[in-house]
């Protein structure tokens, strides 16, 4: 129909009715276009919102299962701690330090262990990974979500080089501890002894340095990290959490 009319149009010279058709159909593929942006525009933010609703869980649930993990790291670390402090005290008058008990002896069996999680949010490995990354559209969030995976990495690498040469200590000095073939918490320790052997105690404190570092920089290092990005995403998705009494 508008094909036929410019054609009728130019045939008699109606250049006036050739500029209006012109404008028509200009105007017309300008507002397709509008329209067609916008709906890919409002698709992305969908996507977009989709994306962080479903990082907000898995951080949010994170958080959660992990707090438990972190809280009995920082109570290994500080049993050791104690552990070290007696051997210091040991023999001198300061030594009002109490005999360490099966929980420290747990503590320096396991000195040598760190088992726990280094996890990356699935969300994030499928963002960057497809390049979906790019529909985060506040750029503060976007850098947060990378340095995140890669302080994750950062992580990784931190406690592989913690855990280098690491002591058994039991394999070690089996004359100092005595291992149960039943349960770790009922093996015992000669702490006296421990205190007196120079060799022991380099060792174990060379693992309470390692250790300590490991439950500072490795699992509350972590949980710092998705607390941040949970907040982050908070502020980006407009939630808000309802305070509930202990």
């Amino acid at each position: 129909m508008l094909l036929r009319r410019v054609i009728s149009h130019v045939r008699n010279q109606e250049w006036t009715a050739i500029a209006i058709d012109f404008l028509i159909v200009v105007l017309g593929v300008f507002v397709a276009t509008q329209v067609a942006n916008w709906n890919a525009a409002l698709i992305e933010r969908e996507l977009e919102r989709a994306y962080l609703l479903r990082l907000h869980e898995e951080v949010s649930i994170m958080i959660t299962q992990q707090e438990t993990e972190r809280a009995e790291t920082v109570a290994r670390a500080k049993r050791l701690e104690e552990v070290a402090a007696y051997f210091e005290a040991f023999g001198t008058p300061d030594a009002a330090t109490p005999e360490p008990v099966s929980e420290h002896c747990s503590g320096v069996i396991s000195s040598h262990l760190f088992a726990g999680d280094i996890t990356l949010p699935p969300t994030i490995s499928e963002l960057i990974s497809t390049g979906q990354i790019l529909l985060v559209s506040n750029q503060a969030l976007r850098m947060r979500i990378v340095r995140f995976a890669q302080a994750i990495d950062e992580y990784g690498q931190l406690r592989h080089d913690i855990q280098v040469d690491r002591m058994v200590l039991s394999r070690k000095y089996p004359d100092l501890i005595r291992l149960s073939p039943v349960d770790r918490a009922q093996s015992v320790c000669d702490f006296p002894a421990m205190a007196q052997s120079q060799a022991f105690r380099n060792d174990l404190l060379d693992n309470e340095r390692r250790f300590k570092a490991y439950a500072a920089g490795v699992i509350q290092g972590q949980q710092g990290l998705r607390q941040g990005l949970h907040d982050a995403l908070d502020i980006e998705l407009e939630i808000t959490h309802v305070e509930t009494a202990p």
